[in-house]
């Protein structure tokens, strides 16, 4: 007697089943409501974290973490700068959709054919981002930001490091993390502003700076300041960020470094690159004329010109400031395609 019970149960379930197929159909045969957002181009704002530099126009441009070698040159001496482990994390995205960098481009594609944008630049601070943003949208050789673009953020690094070595312009602790939540709150109102034009956003995190070999050097106290200034420009994105999950995506890079650095076993303390590819440099923000201690910019830096044997795989740094390719972009590309495909854009 249970058997006609349970066959008209079964019957309801699938009844209810078809229905929310129905519902969840749209017409001319589409199986489901969700389509996965498929960029037409991927337009990069930000600084040397998501930047290729390709001075010389080759076409195979130089990365600001640990460049990677053509296997089959056995002299080391030549960059590749897509060979399937030291992309930066931008890089990442843009394969997983099928698009090219003009700074990286070793099958010489035609222009058209790239879809790919940088417009991140070395150096970069909140005030720079904005103007990378202005030129793009006033720039009559491309469409300007429109609903089919993929737009990526990252910037706040020269900015937590102009912040914290400013003692005369902010006096106090409290000053100098009311100024980095304000400027983080810039950058969540440049990231609306694109999302209000139809782009798809996806902002990061600042790291934590007060990881770096650089905060380290500083000592511990300095180190743990560098860190509250990063979670409070951090804390000013997401203040402000129209984050509802359809036009924006925020990536936790602070939160993937942290894991990386504190669980992953990794070396976090000695630079991946040495020495002799490395030199101290300073840039000079032509916003506010003030001089932003780099720590250091990598110079030639290859998986061949590595400070150990196991550098290229072990060191969380490259340089005193910039994630090794392999470690943290490795995990801010896979966060980022993640993120991509995850948000019902």
């Amino acid at each position: 007697m249970k058997f006609p019970s349970l066959a008209r149960r079964a019957w309801r379930g699938l009844a209810v089943a078809l229905l929310g197929a129905g519902l969840l159909s749209a017409c001319g045969g589409s199986t489901s409501q969700y389509n996965a957002f498929i960029p037409g181009r991927l337009v990069v704002f930000g600084d040397e974290y998501s930047t290729l530099y390709d001075p010389s126009r080759s076409g195979n441009g130089r990365t600001y973490a640990m460049n990677g070698l053509d296997a089959s040159d056995t002299t080391n001496q030549t960059i590749q700068c897509y060979n399937g482990n030291t992309e930066i994390w931008v890089q990442s995205l843009a394969q997983h959709y099928g698009m090219t960098f003009k700074e990286c481009n070793p099958s010489n594609l035609a222009d058209d054919r790239l879809h790919a944008l940088m417009q991140a630049g070395y150096g970069a601070t909140v005030r720079a981002v904005v103007q990378q943003i202005d030129d793009f949208q006033a720039n009559i050789a491309h469409d300007a930001l429109n609903a089919s673009d993929m737009v990526t953020v990252l910037v706040g690094l020269h900015d937590i490091i102009e912040i914290y070595k400013d003692n005369l312009t902010f006096v106090s602790e409290d000053e100098k993390l009311a100024e980095a939540e304000a400027r983080g709150r810039i950058v969540a109102a440049q990231v609306n502003r694109m999302a209000a034009l139809g782009a798809r956003v996806l902002v990061a995190q600042e790291i934590d700076v007060g990881l770096s070999p650089y905060a380290l050097n500083e000592g511990a106290s300095e180190a743990a300041l560098l860190t509250r200034i990063t979670d409070a420009f951090n804390k000013g994105i997401r203040l402000d960020l129209l984050n509802d999950g359809t036009k924006i995506g925020l990536l936790a890079f602070d939160d993937a470094l942290r894991n990386l650095s504190r669980y992953g076993g990794y070396n976090n303390s000695d630079l991946g690159c040495d020495n002799d590819h490395i030199e101290p440099v300073s840039v000079v923000d032509s916003d506010s004329n003030n001089y932003i201690d780099g720590g250091g910019l990598i110079v030639g830096c290859t998986t061949a010109t590595i400070s150990a044997d196991n550098a290229a795989t072990h060191n969380v740094w490259a340089d005193s400031l910039h994630v090794n390719a392999r470690l943290g972009h490795a995990r801010f590309g896979s966060l980022a395609v993640a993120r991509a495909s995850a948000n019902p854009f």
